[in-house]
C-alpha cells in the first residue's frame, strides 16, 4: 500500500471503530433529534482523536477535554462535577468527593506512569479504569470517558481497543465494585484479541481478499496501532 492508501485505511477504519464503540453502548437511543445524534459522535470522534494525539503523559487538563466533549450534546455543566452524585443502579461504591476529584486524578496518573509502569499492559489499564470509575470525575460521562481513555491508551501500546457493550454492563460493573484487576485484565485482554480479528477483516473487506485466505495479522496490527515509544 502507498503512504496515501495508508493513511486512508486508518482514517477509514478509525471512523469504523468509534462509530462500533459509540452504537455498541447503546447512547445514541437517548436521543431522537437527527442532529443531536450526529454531534454526539462528532464530539466523541474528536475526543478519540484528541487522546490519540497525546504522545506524552496525560494531564488532568486533556481528562477535562474529554470529559466535556462527552457531555456536551447531553447539556452537562463542563468541568469536573461540584455535586455528589451515585454510579448508577448497578454500582454499590459511593463516588468521591467532589473536593477530592483533582487531588485523586492526579495521584492516579502518577501512580499510572510510575509505579504500574511495568505491570502487564491489561493488568495496568484495568487498574487504571477501575480506580477512574471509583473517582467518577464527571456528573456524567464517567463510562463514556473512560473507556476512550481505556481503548486509547491500548492503542498506544500497539494493542487492538477494545469495546464494552451493554451486554457486558452486569460483568463489567462486578470488576469495578469489587476491585477485580485481574478478572477486568483478562477481559479487557480478550476483547482486544477479538478486535485483532475485526481489524483482519475490515483488511480484507478494503482490499478485496477472500475471507478464507490467511493474512499476516500481526502486520495488520502493526498498521493500525503502531506502538508509540
Amino acid at each position: 500500500m502507498s503512504y496515501e492508501e495508508l493513511e486512508s485505511f486508518k482514517e477509514d477504519y478509525e471512523s469504523f471503530f468509534i462509530e462500533r464503540f459509540i452504537y455498541s453502548s447503546a447512547e445514541l437511543e437517548d436521543f431522537y433529534n437527527a442532529n443531536d445524534k450526529r454531534e454526539m459522535l462528532i464530539d466523541l470522534l474528536e475526543a478519540y482523536r484528541i487522546l490519540m494525539s497525546k504522545r506524552d503523559m496525560l494531564t488532568l487538563g486533556d481528562i477535562l477535554k474529554v470529559g466535556n466533549l462527552v457531555n456536551k450534546t447531553h447539556g452537562i455543566s463542563p468541568g469536573f462535577r461540584k455535586i455528589e452524585v451515585t454510579a448508577g443502579e448497578k454500582a454499590d461504591f459511593v463516588p468521591a468527593a467532589p473536593s477530592a476529584i483533582p487531588m485523586k486524578l492526579n495521584e492516579l496518573l502518577y501512580f499510572y506512569y510510575t509505579n504500574w509502569s511495568g505491570l502487564d499492559v491489561f493488568l495496568k489499564e484495568a487498574i487504571f479504569h477501575i480506580k477512574y470509575m471509583h473517582i467518577h470525575p464527571f456528573e456524567d460521562g464517567n463510562k463514556r470517558s473512560g473507556k476512550l481513555i481505556l481503548t486509547t491508551n491500548l492503542c498506544k501500546q500497539g494493542y487492538p481497543p477494545i469495546i464494552i457493550t451493554k451486554e457486558d454492563t452486569s460483568e463489567y460493573y462486578e470488576f469495578i465494585n469489587s476491585y477485580d484487576y485481574e478478572g477486568f485484565a483478562e477481559f479487557l485482554r480478550q476483547r482486544s484479541q477479538l478486535e485483532n480479528n475485526t481489524m483482519c477483516g475490515f483488511y480484507k473487506s478494503k482490499n478485496g481478499i477472500p475471507v478464507y485466505e490467511d493474512i499476516d495479522f500481526k502486520l495488520i496490527q502493526k498498521i493500525l496501532v503502531p506502538k508509540r515509544d
